[in-house]
């Protein structure tokens, strides 16, 4: 009986864990996806010139930059902003208590199952 709760416990879970992954990864690409779409006309010429005036600036940008770093004229960038990775400001003692405790705590569990699971193996009440 016990057996078959943990189980069904354990497909429930199983189920929910790989059912949330793939609905968080099957995002739809576009807002409209039941096929009734808005067609978009093309643009008007004078819209297009607006819009390419940006990627001119980014290209002319990006050609003075480099330009610049040929020269050697580019800058350095500063400091990084990022502290460098450090411990997790435990001392050492207080790690390896934290290693023991989860040492000690698997070995109750597994010393805990196996009297639950051979607690009765010998006994017998109506034996003759």
């Amino acid at each position: 009986m016990i057996n078959r709760i943990a189980s069904l416990v354990m497909v429930i879970a199983l189920v929910f864990t790989v059912g949330t992954s793939a609905v968080r990864a099957d995002t739809p690409k576009s807002p409209d996806t039941n096929g009734d779409a808005v067609v978009t006309l093309p643009a008007e010429p004078a819209l297009e010139k607006k819009e390419a005036k940006p990627d001119e600036k980014l290209r002319a940008g990006l050609a003075r930059l480099v330009a610049d770093t040929k020269a050697g004229k580019g800058k350095l960038s500063g400091p990084s902003q990022f502290k460098p990775a450090r411990g997790n400001n435990l001392s050492k003692g207080q790690k390896i208590a934290i290693g023991v405790g989860i040492a000690a705590a698997v070995v109750v569990v597994i010393a805990v199952l196996h009297v639950r699971r051979h607690m009765f193996d010998g006994f017998k009440p109506f034996a003759p």
